[in-house]
């Protein structure tokens, strides 16, 4: 694309630069807000008792820690075909790293209230507004030839689409059971992270 010369080029680097550094915090936060084991004597028995009590702590932190993962691989893979900005994508990204910031104080609340339904309402509207905010502007990005870098293949647009909605279906599910079968909903939680590490279309693009 030829840029005329007295239009301003907005590299998207400063602005994965800023995703980067946000996912670092966040998922920094998530380890520094884990509750500190109680262990009362000097035994192996109440060490593993002092960790039973944090369980709930140690799952959440466990699960968000991975989503967080996973979202920072798919914001990365963004920027691969995505090299220039303009001023609604860096909205869009902004609104994307203050539902990210968000993670760890949902996290902790789910933490606190594990199997109450307005935790998991509040813990899967997180991570499903990250997802949406992602993909709103992955699709705002695309639509525009003037920010690509290189082309884009239909099958990565297709399969990016898929991954991109698949977890706030099933984070919609499981606010939906939280009412009936909260337990079935951190199930469902748990789960979903691991279908983003199975293989997918994506991998041959990869290196």
């Amino acid at each position: 694309m030829k840029i005329e010369p007295d239009r301003l080029t907005m590299s998207a680097g400063r602005l994965e630069a800023l995703g980067d550094g946000i996912f670092s915090v966040a998922m920094t936060i998530l380890a520094i807000e884990l509750k500190i084991p109680s262990v009362e004597g000097n035994s192996l028995k109440d060490f593993l008792h002092g960790l039973y009590e944090t369980r709930q702590e140690l799952f959440c932190y466990f699960i968000s820690f991975i989503v967080l993962g996973i979202m920072w691989f798919g914001h990365r893979m963004v920027f691969e075909y995505i090299h220039r900005t303009n001023r609604y994508f860096i909205y869009l990204g902004v609104l994307f790293y203050m539902m990210v910031c968000l993670v760890p104080f949902s996290t902790r609340f789910l933490a606190a209230n594990t199997l109450k339904w307005f935790a998991i309402l509040m813990y899967g509207l997180n991570l499903s507004c990250c997802n949406l905010a992602l993909y709103a502007q992955w699709i705002y990005g695309i639509k525009r030839p003037s920010l690509h870098e290189r082309l884009l293949p239909a099958e990565v647009k297709k399969e990016a689409n898929r991954l991109f909605l698949i977890s706030p279906i099933l984070y919609g599910i499981a606010i939906a059971i939280s009412f009936y079968f909260p337990w079935i909903s951190i199930v469902i939680y748990f789960f979903t992270p691991i279908l983003y590490l199975l293989p997918n279309k994506l991998d041959k693009y990869l290196p």
